[in-house]
């Protein structure tokens, strides 16, 4: 990313901290990003152009994030088992990539996830999740399973991983926030009591 990009994102975090997207404006976000409106102009036609530009960036960080996750877990051929302890264990492989992309963009997915955004990023987050578990599933040569309907299922387990996502990066002490590993650790416990034994395996 540019310089000035970079100040702009940074901005944004600092501005929405306490003031809603919807009341924000180019002056206020420029002079919080230390750049002058001629400067933003020459990248933005407005503010909701530039929103959405960083929108597009963190989902796609996102996305190709769980995609080199799954690259991993198919190179090695790492299925995932119904034990609890292989459950636990395969969430490193599963979601490291991501858990490194959340992190080194902590800041801005905290924001993204504020009401001050004034966008469902958690909706946008949910279909990218959801798209990716419906691939992995099929390598797995798992299902959900009949106890409750497909799309309930399919919100609990994926929504479960989003809302340990939120908490994490709600720190606003990046010192104080868990480490990757940490993370991890504590997603892969959440893994185990209950999501999921939402599944079923597929029989051959």
């Amino acid at each position: 990313m540019k310089k000035t990009e970079l100040k702009l994102e940074s901005g944004l975090v600092k501005a929405l901290e306490n003031e809603s997207f919807n009341q924000l404006t180019v002056a206020e976000l420029v002079a919080a990003a230390g750049i002058s409106r001629r400067s933003f102009y020459i990248y933005y036609k407005d503010k909701y152009e530039f929103l959405n530009d960083v929108r597009s960036r963190i989902l796609k960080g996102i996305k190709q994030a769980m995609e080199a996750d799954r690259k991993v877990i198919e190179q090695f051929e790492v299925r995932r088992l119904q034990t609890d302890e292989e459950k636990y264990l395969s969430t490193h492989d599963e979601f490291y990539k991501l858990a490194v992309f959340i992190n080194e963009n902590s800041d801005m997915v905290r924001t993204l996830f504020s009401r001050n955004a004034t966008i469902d990023f958690y909706r946008d987050f949910m279909d990218l999740l959801k798209e990716e578990i419906t691939i992995r599933n099929s390598f797995h040569k798992i299902t959900y399973g009949t106890m409750i309907p497909t799309r309930y299922a399919e919100g609990i387990f994926a929504g479960e991983i989003i809302s340990t996502i939120r908490i994490w990066v709600s720190n606003y002490n990046k010192e104080s926030m868990e480490s990757i590993d940490e993370f991890l650790d504590i997603l892969g416990k959440i893994q185990i009591i209950s999501p999921y034994h939402l599944f079923r395996p597929i029989k051959e």
